[in-house]
């Protein structure tokens, strides 16, 4: 069975080159990974240090904005966690959004709408 797989022939054209992955402060959305099955599209976004009621998520017009803040102050340390991803989306059921926070990491599960969920296609022999 082939399944076919969306490609964009642009993508390459304005994609970073593989080395910039390696710098910790380059302002890209590294920590957050998005991925579809059959039935879902999965964010997953790295919060590490945050506590789940410091986790704000908002999906508005198809865009996902995670924003995740926590200051700490001791006599001994200070210590400060920020993170903020955005991702444009499209043919979720944005009322049946879940998140869920485990280790560091959230993890939102949006429905796909049936719209847009894959479906085998019959085909029979022309006249």
């Amino acid at each position: 069975m082939t399944k076919l797989v969306r490609r964009d022939p642009f993508r390459s054209l304005f994609a970073w080159p593989r080395w910039f992955d390696e710098f910790e402060d380059f302002g890209g959305q590294r920590g957050l990974k998005i991925r579809e099955t059959d039935s879902d599209i999965i964010a997953e976004a790295v919060i590490a240090g945050v506590a789940t009621k410091d986790v704000d998520i908002d999906i508005e017009d198809g865009v996902l904005t995670i924003r995740a803040e926590s200051k700490k102050e001791t006599e001994e340390e200070k210590s400060s966690y920020q993170y903020y991803y955005t991702a444009a989306l499209s043919g979720g059921q944005w009322d049946k959004v879940e998140a869920k926070v485990r280790d560091g990491v959230v993890r939102i599960t949006i429905p796909k709408a049936e719209s847009v969920k894959p479906r085998k296609i019959k085909v029979s022999e022309g006249e």
